[in-house]
C-alpha cells in the first residue's frame, strides 16, 4: 500500500513539474492566408496581320517584371492544396517590328509597329501536391488582363509601293485587355511564416483589331491590321503567411 502511494505521488509530483507551455510542436502548414512580392523576367510576344495587304510582321523583347501577389489555401488529405491568388505586376517590354520600303521615285517608306503593356495582373486558382512535408508542387490558371498600347507610325505613307506620298501618319490604340494564364511552380515553406517560390506563367491576351484611315491631298489610305499579344514570365516569390503559429 505505501509502494502504491509513493508511485502515486511520484507520478503526481511528474504532471505538476511538467510546464503547462511544453505541448507538441506545431506542424508548419501550407494552409491560410498570405501576402508576398515577385522579381523575374519576361519575354512579351507581338505579331501583326496587315489584313489589306497580306504582310506579317513579328517582334520579341525580354523585360523585367516586379509586382506582389496574395492568396488563400486549403491544405486537405493531407498531401493535396487547392488556392485562389491573385497579382499585379508592373513590366518594361515594347516589342517594335519594322518594314522599310523603297518606291518607284526611289522614296523610302518606315513603318514601325510597337506594342507595349505597362502592367499586368491575374487572378489563378491553384492545385497543388506535396512532395514533403514543407515542398509544395503546384499547377495553375485562370484569368490574365494588362494594359496594351498598339502603336503604328509610318513616315511616308504611300511611298514605299506607289508613286503617292501621302505624308507622316501616327496612330495609337490603348486597351485594358483580358485573356487566360497557364503555369506551374514550386513553393518552399522556410517555417511557420516563411515561403520561397519559383514560378513561371504563359499569358494570351488573344487578337485586336484596327483600323487606319489616312487622308490627305494626294489621296486617301485604308489598312486593317490584327494585333496578337503573348508573353510568358518566369519569377521568385517570397511570401509571409498570415495567421500562422
Amino acid at each position: 500500500m505505501v509502494r502504491q502511494s509513493l508511485v502515486f505521488l511520484a507520478s503526481t509530483f511528474g504532471l505538476l513539474a511538467t510546464p503547462a507551455w511544453a505541448q507538441e510542436p506545431t506542424t508548419p502548414s501550407f494552409a491560410g492566408g498570405y501576402v508576398g512580392l515577385a522579381l523575374g523576367y519576361e519575354s512579351h510576344r507581338v505579331k501583326i496581320d496587315n489584313q489589306t495587304v497580306g504582310t506579317r510582321f513579328r517582334d520579341t523583347e525580354g523585360g523585367v517584371t516586379v509586382g506582389g501577389y496574395a492568396g488563400y489555401n486549403w491544405q486537405f488529405c493531407p498531401t493535396w492544396l487547392f488556392g485562389v491568388e491573385t497579382d499585379f505586376n508592373f513590366i518594361n517590354a515594347s516589342p517594335t517590328a519594322y518594314d522599310i520600303e523603297v518606291g518607284p521615285t526611289a522614296l523610302t517608306e518606315t513603318t514601325s509597329l510597337e506594342s507595349r503593356m505597362d502592367w499586368f495582373g491575374t487572378l489563378r486558382g491553384r492545385v497543388g501536391y506535396l512532395v514533403l512535408q514543407d515542398l509544395l508542387l503546384y499547377a495553375t490558371g485562370g484569368l490574365a488582363y494588362a494594359n496594351v498600347k498598339h502603336t503604328l507610325s509610318d513616315d511616308c505613307v504611300g511611298c514605299g509601293n506607289s508613286a503617292l506620298n501621302l505624308g507622316a501618319f501616327s496612330q495609337t490604340n490603348k486597351n485594358t485587355k483580358a485573356g487566360w494564364t497557364v503555369g506551374g511552380g514550386a513553393e518552399l515553406l522556410q517555417d511557420a511564416h516563411w515561403l520561397l517560390r519559383a514560378e513561371g506563367l504563359y499569358v494570351d491576351l488573344g487578337s485586336e483589331t484596327h483600323t487606319y484611315l489616312v487622308v490627305a491631298p494626294a489621296g486617301t489610305g485604308r489598312s486593317v491590321a490584327a494585333w496578337e499579344d503573348q508573353f510568358w514570365v518566369a519569377r521568385l516569390g517570397l511570401s509571409y503567411a498570415l495567421g500562422a503559429p
